[in-house]
């Protein structure tokens, strides 16, 4: 007899809630693996608690799940909306094992600024949802007095982003039979597969993916960040994920404390260049990779993705370098913005009021759009008001529009624009000339050239308005909150919503100078943005319809036809 013919198949509630056992074991699994650093660090093996407690839990009740609902069954596929509830179930259950060893460590004491659970949640929806959005009290980074378990919970934060940046689903796919996981695979946001087999995808997908992070942490280590920062900001950088290794991020390593690594002298501007390289690396299509590993550049520079994010950075890395240069010209407000460190560097130190040269405009300018456009989120600056207000709109606009799809970068996308751009233009043309003229939509996408079909235009335009009203009910959400302005609260919907985590709002400052309640507010606000961004906002309602409408209508169907 065939194993589990006698059992009854798993489908409905039994299969979602079985498999997402099978996901809690690996997150429990995930949320250990941070006190590998330990081994380094031997005076920070005090804080294991923090992450064997919710590993193993989650690892035990996963398992229960898993042997109780479906092991050894029989497996029918999802109905429709199952995968979209099932991958909502396990990006939650992700958020809440990322957030405990934040927790505990505040509810022990041992943080110099006990974190809230609120606070809890925001760092790890932002780690898993690859935003880099930041509330860990400061005075813990890098060491520094107060601090407990600063690596421990540095490489926590990195490796959230390392998992949520390629994907919860591709990974395990890469382990598991594509059988029963295609429909979640798609539904976690990638697009397109690499080979015919969804395993041998996932496995290639997460090679390209952890190559670019070894060798970006070894690039930087050679420009002479310590190894330990190294590897955090290589992940962050390819996981197009934004969290640092420091309180200043980027902008630390333009000041006089950076010398180097002991080995290596510090090279700041070689630092620069590696993370936007790594940048647009992980917010570029893995089905792109592929073309430049086998030598085929005019199809890689020739894609619609590629022509969209080019020109998008080209526009308006000139349009917000010349507006820091024109409008914030030496000898407008202020005085010079420019100091020059020992080592030579420059250093901006208040642009929006003061000016500054072309390149310097020019390098800073540049970091700030790749860095937004890629949803990464580094900055090499203290703040983007420093930049002048059209660097604050041309971050927006470039948040908004986002990576490319199938990579680790969210927002509406570059093929979504491009194919809006399609459809515009056509239109256009269509408008002045003949009715008996034939001008058919094409794109050339990762390697061929085809029509644009009528659903890819229609999934465009349709995700392009959602995304764009959620972004508007989100900033309407944070106008209600005191002492922040539309500017505000826009620039952070769109960067918490794009996964990018860049603020323009201080959150230290704002809770300070705030009541509690608006802070929390505030948090949540985020939070949701990020989430919904992380999940690009479909398989959030079609989940909400799977538990409120779909039963609903189920039991509308089993009525007599008389009542029905």
């Amino acid at each position: 007899m065939k194993e589990g013919a006698s059992l009854s198949p798993a489908k409905g509630y039994r299969l979602i809630f079985g498999y997402l056992g099978l996901f809690m074991m690996f997150i429990g699994a995930v949320t250990i693996v941070p006190l590998l650093v330990s081994f380094f660090y031997w005076e920070e093996w005090d804080c294991w608690f923090d992450f064997v407690v919710p590993g193993v839990g989650f690892m035990i009740a996963g398992a229960l799940l898993f042997f109780l609902l479906i092991y050894k069954r029989p497996k029918e596929r999802f109905a429709k909306y199952e995968d979209a509830l099932l991958l909502l179930l396990i990006w939650i259950a992700a958020v809440v094992a990322g957030a405990i060893p934040f927790i505990s460590v505040s509810l022990r004491g041992e943080l110099s600024e006990p974190m809230t659970f609120s606070e809890a949640m925001f760092e790890s929806i932002s780690g898993y949802s690859a935003t880099g959005y930041t509330v860990y009290p400061l005075a813990d980074f890098n060491g520094e007095a107060g601090a407990y378990c600063p690596h421990v919970f540095m490489f926590h934060r990195a490796f959230m982003q390392f998992i949520g940046g390629v994907g919860l689903v591709l990974i395990v796919a890469s382990v598991l039979s594509d059988r029963y996981n295609l429909k979640l695979y798609f539904a976690e946001g990638h697009n397109d597969k690499l080979l015919p087999n969804l395993a041998k995808s996932a496995k290639l997908i997460f090679a390209i993916y952890t190559g670019y992070i070894v060798a970006g942490a070894f690039g930087l280590w050679f420009s002479g960040m310590d190894f330990f920062d190294a590897v955090c900001h290589s992940i962050g950088a390819v996981a197009t994920g934004g969290y640092s290794s420091r309180a200043d991020g980027v902008y630390w390593y333009q000041t006089s404390e950076f010398t180097g690594n002991g080995l290596f002298p510090g090279n700041v501007i070689g630092i620069e260049i590696i993370m936007e390289i790594l940048m647009v690396l992980g917010a570029t299509n893995f089905v792109l990779h592929t073309f430049l590993f086998r030598g085929k550049i005019k199809e890689f520079l020739k894609d619609i993705e590629i022509k969209v994010g080019f020109f998008a950075i080209v526009f308006f890395v000139l349009l917000s370098t010349v507006s820091t240069c024109y409008l914030y010209a030496p000898g407008a407000t202020n005085a010079t913005i420019v100091e020059t460190l020992e080592n030579g560097q420059t250093v901006i130190v208040n642009a929006a009021q003061t000016g500054t040269d072309f390149w310097t405009s020019l390098r800073f300018n540049a970091f700030n759009i790749i860095s937004s456009i890629t949803t990464s989120g580094f900055t090499n600056f203290v703040s983007i008001k420093q930049l002048g207000e059209v660097a604050i709109f041309s971050g927006i606009v470039v948040m908004i529009i986002g990576a490319g799809a199938g990579s680790t970068g969210g927002a509406i996308k570059q093929y979504r624009i491009g194919i809006i751009g399609k459809d515009f233009i056509h239109s256009i043309r269509y408008r002045f000339s003949s009715s008996r003229q034939l001008s058919p939509k094409t794109v050339y996408r990762l390697g061929v050239k085809r029509e644009i079909e009528k659903e890819d235009s229609d999934e465009a335009h349709n995700f392009a308005v959602l995304y764009l009203v959620t972004v508007l009910i989100g900033t309407l959400s944070l106008l209600l909150l005191p002492g922040i302005d539309f500017t505000e609260g826009l620039y952070e919907v769109a960067s918490g919503l794009s996964g990018t985590g860049q603020t323009i709002i201080d959150f230290f400052e704002y809770q300070a100078s705030h009541e509690a309640y608006c802070y929390e507010i505030l948090l949540w606000v985020i939070n949701v943005a990020m989430f919904l961004g992380r999940l690009e906002i479909i398989p959030l309602f079609s989940s909400i319809k799977r538990v409120f409408v779909v039963p609903f209508e189920n039991r509308k169907r089993k009525l007599p036809p008389t009542l029905a």
